[in-house]
């Protein structure tokens, strides 16, 4: 019986369990189960400054892998933020294909230097004024061949760039330059409502584009790789466009020298400060006579002190860099009758642009002079605000042991500027620059038909062109040995080199020619050659003509391992570029090479010109 009565009791409360956990309807729920924990993220997420989601990004989600920029396929140091896209994998360094390789850490840590730069020397940024106080900048790398090199930034807040692989092989120049623009984005970001920064045209109603852009990034790189500022293809170009306005459109990657002339006079900190206190819809130059306080008169003559300076890079910070390519090649010129030169319309000086006449040295103490006309609306030149017509011009002499010395500047419409040569002259030229009476904005339209030209002409006494030499017809020519010492820098990755310019004048006269008649006979009876060690020619160019490769003795050879030193000459403008083999050289070694010119002046005669260079790898 008591048996019987327990399992009543077990049956009853069996029921009233099964009951107590139905749905109503007499059916019994089974237990929830137990869900799975939440999926840990392979990805950490940085501390300290923020990570800034852009507008566009806002339908990214940057917690699944599977996006286009995720927190699984990013790294960060303390100023960035670097995604790339899915194609890289995990990590970037360990592509298959070389070409699409980067090293994120390498791109990370060279961003961080480019950052300390423009922020802690350039000042381009305000720190505790700046949004990168609070953001991290953006780097994007995408997965693809394709060049691409961009910088900006996202929504007014924050820096930004983006890059593919080969920007980035190394990380060099080229991410040093869009980090720049970054920080010129930034200038707005930081400052929104005083219209700094800009973001627009010169032209009309602010259209076209804005060319500062692109020279102040070049700079701003060039602060970290000083060479680039003269090794690189951008230098010949701004060599060959100088006389053009210096926000001129067409060479905007070549013009970044302005910036050093302005800092040689109000600190490095200075373009920062004109990127941030600009004014819309000034140019540079109107906030800078703005900010600095010159009226057009002294800026003109600030600009013709920047070209007479440029002409052998007597500027402080970037004078040691620029050693190796002090002087000019001639500028354009037309003859007359009357021994005026007048300047060829190819390049006639525009506003703020300057020409460089290279003259023969005399003797020190010989007062040389120019005779000066301007000839603002001559025929066969542009013609615009031609009552707004101005001129400077005046002299330099590099001396011998790297200085210069200057005339004064002068003026005058119609004037003659006197110089007195200094002792050690070595190079002696005339520059002339465009000076307007009123500044007027250089848009950027992409034509040259509607830009100034400021034309004149010039006489010279005690001197005259470089080349244009009297020689005495009853001498004899001679042989002559002409000995140049020259520096060249070491580079694992650039053809690097020096220019050396010829002493035409010593040429001239051991030859008994004139530089017309030398370059008539070139290749007749004139013929350059190599000279080996043992004083044998070659004829035969091995480098680009007229042009030799040197082994580490001094012999000819061709390019490829032996190869060490070239030196090739520019037989128009009778100058030498002299350079190394990346890779193949070494700081402190030292070559002297040899090239030679032959002229057979008559039957079985013949007078030799040899180069002697000594080169020294810095």
């Amino acid at each position: 019986m008591k048996n019987k009565l327990v399992y009543i009791v077990l049956f009853v409360g069996f029921c009233v369990n099964m009951f107590a956990c139905s749905d109503g309807k007499g059916e019994a729920l089974l237990p929830e189960p137990i869900p799975n924990p939440t999926p840990v993220p392979k990805y950490t997420l940085p501390t300290g400054k923020l990570i800034y989601i852009p507008d566009e990004l806002q339908s990214n989600d940057f917690t699944k892998e599977e996006s286009q920029w995720s927190y699984y396929r990013m790294d960060y140091s303390d100023n960035f933020i670097v995604f790339w896209e899915k194609g890289f994998g995990s990590n970037p360094f360990t592509v298959t294909d070389q070409a699409l390789r980067v090293d994120i850490k390498d791109l990370l840590e060279k961003a961080e230097l480019f950052y300390d730069v423009n922020v802690n020397k350039l000042k381009f940024v305000e720190t505790g004024k700046s949004n990168t106080d609070k953001y991290r900048m953006m780097i994007f790398l995408k997965y693809q061949s394709e060049w691409l090199a961009t910088g900006s930034g996202y929504d007014d807040i924050i820096g930004a760039l983006w890059v593919n692989p080969s920007t980035c092989q190394p990380v060099g120049s080229t991410i040093a330059h869009e980090v720049g623009h970054s920080f010129q984005y930034q200038t707005y970001c930081d400052n929104p409502t005083s219209g700094c920064g800009w973001r627009y045209g010169f032209g009309e109603n602010e259209e076209g584009g804005n060319c500062f852009w692109e020279q102040c990034a070049q700079w701003q790189a060039y602060q970290i790789y000083h060479e680039e500022r003269f090794n690189n293809y951008n230098f010949d170009e701004y060599l060959l466009s100088c006389y053009k306005h210096p926000l001129h459109e067409a060479p905007r990657y070549a013009n970044y020298f302005i910036q050093d002339y302005w800092c040689m006079k109000h600190g490095i900190e200075f373009i920062g400060k004109l990127w941030r206190e600009a004014r819309r819809p000034e140019d540079p130059i109107e906030a800078y006579q703005r900010i600095t306080g010159v009226n057009q008169e002294t800026f003109n003559d600030e600009m013709f002190d920047a070209a007479r300076r440029f002409v052998n890079w007597d500027i402080d910070g970037i004078k040691e860099y620029g050693r190796n390519y002090v002087g000019r090649k001639q500028c354009k010129l037309i003859a007359s009758k009357d021994g005026y030169y007048a300047i060829d319309p190819a390049e006639c000086p525009e506003n703020y642009g300057y020409n460089v006449i290279v003259l023969n040295v005399p003797s020190a103490g010989v007062k040389v002079s120019a005779d000066f006309v301007g000839m603002a609306g001559a025929d066969g030149y542009r013609k615009k605000n031609v009552d707004k017509a101005g001129w400077r011009y005046g002299f330099v002499a590099y001396l011998e042991n790297g200085s210069c010395v200057y005339s004064d500047i002068f003026s005058e419409k119609e004037g003659e500027a006197i110089f007195e040569c200094p002792n050690f002259c070595r190079k002696l030229y005339f520059v002339v620059s465009g000076a307007p009476t009123q500044h007027w904005r250089h848009a950027w339209d992409d034509n040259d038909m509607n830009d100034e030209q400021w034309p004149y002409k010039v006489r010279f006494s005690g001197t005259n062109l470089y080349g244009q030499i009297d020689v005495d017809p009853d001498k004899t020519p001679e042989d002559i040995t002409l000995i140049y010492d020259v520096p060249v820098s070491l580079s694992s990755t650039d053809y690097t080199g020096s220019n050396v310019q010829i002493e035409l004048q010593r040429l001239c006269q051991s030859f008994l020619l004139t530089p017309g008649q030398i370059s008539d006979k070139w290749g007749k009876e004139i013929i350059f050659a190599g000279v080996n060690k043992d004083g044998s020619l070659n004829t035969n160019s091995t480098a680009n003509e007229p042009g030799h490769w040197f082994d580490m003795d001094g012999n000819i050879c061709v390019w490829g391992e032996r190869a060490q030193i070239y030196s090739e000459l520019d037989k128009d403008n009778f100058i030498f570029k002299v350079g190394q083999y990346p890779g193949h050289c070494r700081t402190g070694e030292k070559y002297t090479i040899r090239q030679c010119l032959v002229y057979g002046y008559e039957t079985g005669q013949k007078v030799q010109a040899t180069f002697v260079f000594n080169i020294t790898i810095e």
